[in-house]
């Protein structure tokens, strides 16, 4: 391997490494409930209010997820 070669290498790992910790970090939201979710999210100031408006957005937008039909292979 020629030293041209590693920052494109040195790239390609990074992207695989942002793209696993990416994939992790949403499997371990969905697995939360949605008030896990909401504690998680909320702070004072946060547009929403308070947890529970939060709770009840989680809510509605996992719904609305399960109800989108998959692409047709």
């Amino acid at each position: 391997m020629s030293a041209a070669d590693s920052p494109s290498l040195d790239r390609e790992r990074a992207v695989r490494a942002a793209a696993a910790a990416l994939v992790d970090a949403v499997a371990e939201r969905a697995a939360r409930t949605p008030r896990e979710a909401a504690e998680a999210a909320f702070y004072p100031g946060h547009r929403l209010g308070s947890v529970e408006a939060i709770e009840a957005e989680i809510i509605r937008r996992r719904k609305s997820e399960a109800g989108e039909q998959p692409l047709a292979a």
